[in-house]
């Protein structure tokens, strides 16, 4: 899969910039722990947990609750293209209040517009992530065709070309209309050790499953022991441990968890304007502890059935 890094460096930096980190700083040593950790070395230390249940995109429980949404300019995606704010709301979807991001193209740079939400904070690591996400398969309004991306994923900052404690687990990226080498519906699972931005280069270990992931979906990962693990839907679909040269995938800092939607390019465009939607029922994540699959899911009952819209006890 050959596809430019630059995004990523400009999304993370603009992640961190936005609550005043210092990107070029790093992650003390002490927030590093050694990949081989295994989860009774590492107590369990809290969870996080969002239902997703705001008002608006401006409700200030949303950004009391460390989310912010993405303006900048910048990577990933077409070059030119805006990052927009309006492109975030939280209707009913399908019966439960979710968060939607939108992305939009008239097949030009300037009418392009992608969508992103993150945590800010590095503070995601070893555990137990999970969401459930609705893929779509075609736009909301408009031509299908467009190589539109759409993704759930943890990330550091890249601080320089082949930063040696650089971290990113793409949990999902989903590309129904193909893309990076694929003519048709895939979903890439990628763990990574570093990169080189320009000319792009890098290392990672991938899992490619092709297939319509249309509708909703569970995703889950687990961290642990060198060890990343994904599932859809409580199957197993990828293990990675080291890429094919052996060099480790498994992360070696704390990130920021995201959510994006953006198009790689406009090639598939045929004309006029074409919207795209992917929504989050909700997202969970226990840090330190791994859990199956159906226990993740079994936390997130919980909480609900308690009428608990937002958790985060993480204190580690």
């Amino acid at each position: 899969m050959a596809r430019s890094r630059v995004f990523r460096l400009t999304s993370a930096v603009a992640v961190l910039a936005a609550v005043g980190a210092a990107a070029g700083s790093g992650v003390p040593a002490s927030a590093r722990p050694s990949p081989d950790r295994s989860p009774q070395q590492a107590a369990a230390c809290g969870a996080f947990f969002d239902d997703f249940n705001y008002s608006s995109r401006t409700d200030p429980a949303f950004t009391a609750r460390d989310w912010s949404i993405r303006t900048s300019a910048g990577g990933p995606g077409v070059g030119g293209a805006t990052w927009s704010a309006s492109n975030i709301s939280f209707p009913v979807v399908d019966g439960q209040k979710s968060l939607q991001l939108r992305a939009t193209t008239n097949g030009t740079a300037a009418g392009t517009t992608h969508a992103q939400v993150q945590q800010n904070r590095q503070r995601f690591f070893e555990g137990t992530y999970a969401t459930r996400f609705k893929f779509s398969d075609t736009p909301v309004s408009g031509a299908d065709g467009d190589t539109i991306n759409q993704t759930f994923y943890t990330i550091s900052p890249l601080r320089y070309d082949w930063d040696p404690i650089y971290s990113e687990l793409d949990i999902s990226e989903y590309l129904p209309n193909g893309g990076w080498g694929e003519t048709s519906a895939t979903n890439f699972f990628t763990s990574w050790n570093t990169y080189q931005a320009d000319p792009f280069d890098g290392w990672r270990a991938t899992t490619a499953r092709r297939q319509s992931h249309a509708g909703w979906h569970t995703l889950v990962a687990t961290v642990s022991g060198g060890h990343v693990k994904y599932y859809v839907d409580g199957t197993l679909v990828a293990d990675h441990t080291t890429d094919s040269a052996g060099r480790t995938v498994y992360p070696r800092q704390a990130m920021t968890l995201n959510y994006n939607q953006w198009f790689i390019d406009l090639t598939g465009h045929t004309g006029g304007t074409s919207v795209w939607a992917q929504s989050a029922d909700w997202v969970y994540y226990a840090k330190n502890e791994v859990l199956s699959p159906s226990a993740a899911v079994a936390r997130v009952s919980s909480y609900r059935s308690a009428g608990r819209t937002h958790a985060d006890t993480i204190s580690c």
